[in-house]
C-alpha cells in the first residue's frame, strides 16, 4: 500500500486518500453504478457541451470522426468513453508523477466512474484542462444508457489496471509489446464495437471482436510507438520507452544509442523490422473494415488506418525518426483523406498505392528487404482481389493522389 504521507506531498493526488479508508476500500464501483442507475443525474447540456467542445481540442482528427457519427447515443457514448480514457492516458504519460503515486491512481481509476468528487490534475495544455473538467465527463457518463455505462466501466477498469502493471516494468519481449498494445488501444476498439452493437445493432461476430480488432489496434498504436521514438527517448524528467528490448537489443546495448551517427545503419534496420511487424496487421485491418455496415461508423475506423499506414510509409527507411519527430504536418492533406474516405474501394485503393510507394523506398541491402517486399505484395494482392480496383487510372485522380502527396511532402512535413 502506498504511503499516505507521500501522497499528501503530491497535491494532485490528495484525493487518493479516500480510497484507503475502510469504507472506500470495501465499496465496489459496480454497486455504485447500480445506485446511479436507480437515481440518474438529470441531463445537463453543460456537461455534453463541455465534452463535445473538448474532444477536438485533445484530438482534432479523432474528434471530427466521433462528432460526425449520426447516431446521438453512439456518438455520445464513444465521446464520453474516449475522454475518460484520455484522462487515464494523460496520467500514464505524465512522467513527473512519482510511480508510488501513479500506480495506485491507475489501479483505482475506475472508481472515478461513480465518484463525483474524483479529480487528478496533471499533463499539459489541452490534456491538463481535460483533467480539470473530469466532473463534466463523469456527469455525462451517468446520463448514458446502463448498457453503455457497463461497457465503458469494464474497458476503463481493465485498461487502467493493465497500465498500472506496466509502469514499473520495461517492454521486454514481443509478447509484452503485443499485450501492452492490446490494453492501451485494443480495449478501446473492442469497446466501440460493443457500444455499436448495443446501440445501433452493428453486427460483428466474436472472432472479429477479438482477433481482427486486435490488429486494428496494433496497426494504429505501433505506428504511434514508431514515430514517437525521439519524443519518448528525450522525455523529461525521465523517459518511458515502449519498444521491445527483444528486438532493439539485437542492434545496440542501450535504446538511446540509435541516436548516434555511427549506429545510423543499424538504427534504420531496426526501424524497418519494427515497421514490418506493424504491417503484419494490415490485411486483418482490411478484413475488419470490410465487415462494418454503417457508413459513418466505417469512416470512424477507416480514416485512422489510412493515416497509420501512410505514417508507417513516411517512417520506413527514414533515419530522421531517431533525431526528430517525423509526422505529416499538412493539415489540408489530412482533411482530404478525411473527406475522401467513404467506401472500402477508397481504403483498398489507398492501401494499394501506399504499398506501391513503399516498394520504391526498399533498400535491397536491408536484411529485411525480402520480407518487406513480400508483405507489401500480399497487401497489394488483397486489395486487387477485392475486385474494386480495376479502374486504377480513374482512381488515381482521387484519394490515391492524396495519399501520394501525403508521402511525397514528408520532407517538408518533418516537425
Amino acid at each position: 500500500m502506498v504511503s499516505l504521507s507521500i501522497m499528501t506531498n503530491y497535491p494532485a493526488a490528495a484525493h487518493m486518500r479516500l480510497y484507503y479508508s475502510p469504507v472506500r476500500r470495501d465499496m465496489t464501483a459496480v454497486a455504485a453504478l447500480t445506485q446511479h442507475s436507480v437515481k440518474p443525474l438529470s441531463r445537463s447540456d453543460e456537461h455534453w457541451n463541455y465534452c463535445h467542445e473538448m474532444l477536438p481540442q485533445v484530438s482534432k482528427s479523432f474528434g471530427k470522426l466521433v462528432l460526425q457519427l449520426n447516431q446521438p447515443k453512439l456518438r455520445d457514448s464513444i465521446c464520453a468513453m474516449y475522454l475518460l480514457l484520455r484522462n487515464l492516458d494523460t496520467i500514464e504519460d505524465d512522467m513527473g508523477i512519482p510511480d508510488e503515486v501513479k500506480i495506485p491512481t491507475l489501479h483505482n481509476y475506475h472508481h472515478c466512474f461513480s465518484d463525483n468528487d474524483w479529480k487528478f490534475i496533471c499533463g499539459t495544455n489541452a490534456d491538463r484542462e481535460l483533467t480539470k473538467g473530469h466532473h463534466h465527463i463523469q456527469a455525462a457518463l451517468m446520463e448514458l444508457e446502463s448498457s453503455s455505462q457497463e461497457i465503458i466501466y469494464e474497458v476503463a477498469k481493465r485498461m487502467s489496471q493493465a497500465m498500472a502493471r506496466f509502469i514499473p516494468k520495461e517492454i521486454e519481449t514481443m509478447s509484452d509489446y503485443e499485450e501492452y498494445t492490446e490494453y492501451v488501444h485494443g480495449l478501446f476498439i473492442s469497446g466501440t464495437l460493443r457500444l455499436a452493437h448495443a446501440l445501433i445493432g452493428e453486427d460483428m461476430d466474436e472472432d472479429s471482436l477479438t482477433f481482427l480488432s486486435h490488429s486494428m489496434a496494433c496497426l494504429h498504436q505501433k505506428r504511434h510507438t514508431i514515430y514517437s521514438y525521439h519524443e519518448d527517448v528525450t522525455e523529461l524528467p525521465r523517459r518511458k520507452m515502449y519498444w521491445a528490448r527483444e528486438i532493439w537489443s539485437k542492434y545496440v546495448d542501450k535504446i538511446e544509442d540509435f541516436q548516434e551517427e555511427e549506429n545510423s545503419v543499424m538504427a534504420v534496420q531496426f526501424l524497418n523490422e519494427m515497421i514490418l511487424n506493424a504491417l503484419s496487421h494490415a490485411e486483418d485491418c482490411l478484413d475488419f473494415m470490410r465487415k462494418i455496415q454503417d457508413p459513418m461508423f466505417f469512416r470512424f475506423y477507416a480514416v485512422p488506418r489510412l493515416d497509420s499506414i501512410g505514417e508507417l510509409a513516411l517512417c520506413y527507411n527514414n533515419p530522421q525518426i531517431f533525431t526528430k519527430t517525423v509526422k505529416p504536418k499538412n493539415s489540408d492533406l489530412k482533411a482530404r483523406i478525411f473527406n475522401r474516405t467513404k467506401t472500402m474501394r477508397d481504403v483498398y485503393g489507398a492501401f494499394y498505392d501506399v504499398s506501391c510507394l513503399m516498394e520504391t523506398k526498399v533498400n535491397n541491402d536491408d536484411p529485411r528487404a525480402g520480407e518487406i517486399l513480400s508483405k507489401l505484395e500480399a497487401i497489394k494482392h488483397k486489395c486487387m482481389s477485392s475486385g474494386t480496383l480495376a479502374a486504377r487510372i480513374m482512381y488515381r485522380k482521387g484519394l490515391a493522389m492524396t495519399m501520394r502527396m501525403f508521402l511525397t511532402t514528408s520532407k517538408s512535413g518533418v516537425q
